[in-house]
C-alpha cells in the first residue's frame, strides 16, 4: 500500500512538472517594450540661471578662524580625575595612536591644564578607563570637542585606544573613571 501511494505521488509530480514545462514552452516570448517616439520639437526659450550670492556666514573671517582657531583653555572633563597620575603614560598613548593613525599628537587633558597649555583646534576625547591591579584598561570613548581634525582621524584614534592596557603601578581595582585625551596633528608628520 505504501509503495502504491509513493508511486501515485511521484506520477502526480511528473505530470505537474510536464504541464509547467509545456506552459512555459508554448507561451509567446515577451516582446521588448516599444521605443519611445520622439515628441514634436517644441521650442522653449531658456532663461539664464541666476546664481545666488554666497551666504553671508561664509566669510574669510570664518575660514580663518577654522584654519587658525584662537587658543582656549582645555575644558574640564565631566567626571573627576583618577586618584593616580597618568602623566607618565602619555608617551605610551602617543605611540599607540601614531602607530595606527600616523602623525598625530596625543596629550592628556589633566597634564595640559597643569602646564597651563591651551588647545588650538585639537579634538578632545573622553575615554572610559577601568583600573586593575598595576594597570589601566581603556574602553570606549566619545568626543568632548571635535576640533578641526578630520572625523576619520578621530575615529582611527578611538579604535587605536580602545582595549589598550597601560602599566600604572599605583592602579588598584576600583571605580571606573574617564581619561581626557587631546588629539592634534603633528606638524612634523602627516597622517598615513
Amino acid at each position: 500500500m505504501r509503495r502504491f501511494v509513493l508511486l501515485s505521488l511521484a506520477g502526480i509530480l511528473v505530470v505537474f512538472l510536464a504541464a509547467l514545462a509545456f506552459i512555459e514552452w508554448s507561451a509567446p516570448p515577451e516582446a521588448p517594450p516599444p521605443e519611445p517616439r520622439p515628441s514634436p520639437a517644441v521650442e522653449t526659450q531658456r532663461r539664464p540661471a541666476i546664481l545666488a550670492p554666497p551666504p553671508a556666514a561664509v566669510t574669510s573671517e570664518v575660514v580663518e578662524s577654522f584654519v587658525n582657531p584662537p587658543p582656549k583653555a582645555v575644558p574640564e572633563p565631566p567626571s573627576p580625575a583618577p586618584a593616580f597620575d597618568l602623566s607618565g603614560r602619555q608617551a605610551d598613548l602617543q605611540a599607540v595612536v601614531a602607530r595606527q593613525c600616523g602623525g598625530m599628537t596625543v596629550r592628556l587633558g589633566d597634564e595640559m591644564r597643569r602646564q597651563g597649555d591651551t588647545v588650538k583646534g585639537e579634538a578632545i576625547l573622553l575615554v572610559d578607563a577601568e583600573p586593575m591591579a598595576g594597570r589601566v584598561k581603556l574602553g570606549q570613548s566619545r568626543q568632548q570637542s571635535p576640533g578641526n581634525l578630520r572625523p576619520s582621524l578621530v575615529a582611527c584614534a578611538q579604535m587605536a585606544l580602545r582595549g589598550k592596557e597601560l602599566p600604572v603601578a599605583a592602579a588598584r581595582p576600583g571605580e571606573r573613571f574617564t581619561v581626557q585625551v587631546v588629539l592634534g596633528m603633528d606638524p612634523a608628520g602627516a597622517p598615513r
